[in-house]
């Protein structure tokens, strides 16, 4: 199930003329309590259900592995990816247009098998970027190595399969391991194009919806697939999910020029990895040819992280690569809550159209 390039034309480029107020309509920090809190009351037996089902597929006959396991899920933050899948689902409740009767054991393997992908994939995130902390915690690699990182982040992935597999229908294990696929080749496009500081914005989207969107995207489809939605409406939640996940990097993306310390990570990460991402592709594409030569040749020169990413930062304040980024953030949650506009009123619908609005307006 790989991205067709049709899907990728989903992902809006940001308009020329920037006007923040227009797109970034989750702009206002949100209150991640609030929002949590209404979503985890909707939420609470099922929630419960995928953290018992997460737990138990964590056990393993040796006491350290299942440490580090437990760990790992406990640092992907705020489980996105499973209230995905049962918003969706409870969003479609009704919808179906035959009496559907499917096992509730399914969504909530669904929902784990989604979050153990994207937990070994933070490991294997941290690894590759030599990351200390995460959400103000010790990385896996950090405390335990890179080797032991590397492996438990596979000992994740199969554990996801596994849940996966265990679904009365193969469709679900077929399309999470799409997913995991994309994921991966998103990553692998990243890390190759490392140093290419010439990256364009259509292969940069490229990137972001493999590595990001198609998680969000496969969670929001198979959520309502398990509620018996119509095609239609499976592919507008799939849609709805990939922006919302491209949104949620391109605005953290922007927090790695202008985040505070509640990002629970250093500023510059980006930089000191050679990753060109928006901000900076922005500033390459609007600066004329002899300025633009020598912003390359401090991105390819300097030695001294800091002083390079104090450096680059100054270009960034002085043109419009941040108001350009959070208005190419802010016009696919646009489009994302489009897609779901015809979706019944729900509490449910109300919650997705607000993880929407948080995916850019988070601080952390």
């Amino acid at each position: 199930m790989h991205l067709r390039e049709s899907e990728y034309d989903t992902v809006p480029e940001a308009a020329n003329a920037v006007r923040v107020s227009e797109f970034a309509v989750g702009a206002e920090k949100q209150n991640a309590g609030n929002l949590l809190s209404r979503v985890r009351q909707l939420l609470n037996d099922d929630l419960q259900a995928v953290e018992q089902l997460l737990e138990r597929s964590l056990a393993s006959r040796h006491e350290l592995v299942g440490v580090l396991g437990q760990q790992a899920t406990g640092l992907g933050g705020k489980r996105l990816r499973p209230c995905l899948v049962l918003l969706a689902a409870k969003a479609l409740e009704g919808c179906a247009d035959t009496e559907y009767r499917p096992r509730k054991r399914d969504l909530h393997c669904i929902a784990a098998s989604v979050e153990l992908v994207h937990a070994a994939s933070l490991v294997h995130d941290d690894v590759m970027d030599a990351a200390l902390e995460r959400r103000h915690r010790p990385t896996i690699c950090s405390r335990s190595g890179n080797a032991s990182a590397i492996l438990l982040g596979d000992f994740l992935f199969t554990r996801a399969y596994g849940v996966a597999a265990s679904c009365k229908s193969a469709w679900v294990a077929r399309h999470i391991a799409a997913a995991s696929t994309r994921l991966c080749e998103g990553e692998l496009l990243q890390q190759l194009s490392a140093g290419n500081w010439l990256i364009d914005g259509r292969n940069y989207r490229r990137i972001l919806a493999e590595k990001t969107g198609a998680l969000c995207a496969v969670s929001c489809r198979l959520g309502s697939r398990w509620a018996g939605a119509t095609l239609a409406r499976q592919r507008a939640l799939d849609r709805f999910g990939l922006l919302l996940g491209v949104a949620f990097q391109i605005y953290d993306d922007w927090l790695d020029y202008w985040g505070t310390a509640n990002t629970g990570k250093a500023l510059g990460n980006d930089l000191q990895q050679s990753k060109a991402t928006l901000p900076l592709i922005r500033l390459l594409e609007s600066l004329p040819a002899g300025e633009r030569e020598d912003l390359l040749v401090l991105l390819a020169g300097e030695s001294d992280q800091q002083v390079r990413f104090e450096r680059v930062r100054a270009w960034l304040d002085a043109s419009d690569a941040s108001e350009y980024t959070l208005a190419m953030a802010g016009r696919c949650v646009n489009r994302a809550k489009s897609l779901i506009e015809d979706l019944p009123s729900s509490p449910a619908k109300e919650c997705l159209l607000s993880v929407a609005d948080f995916s850019i307006g988070r601080d952390q």
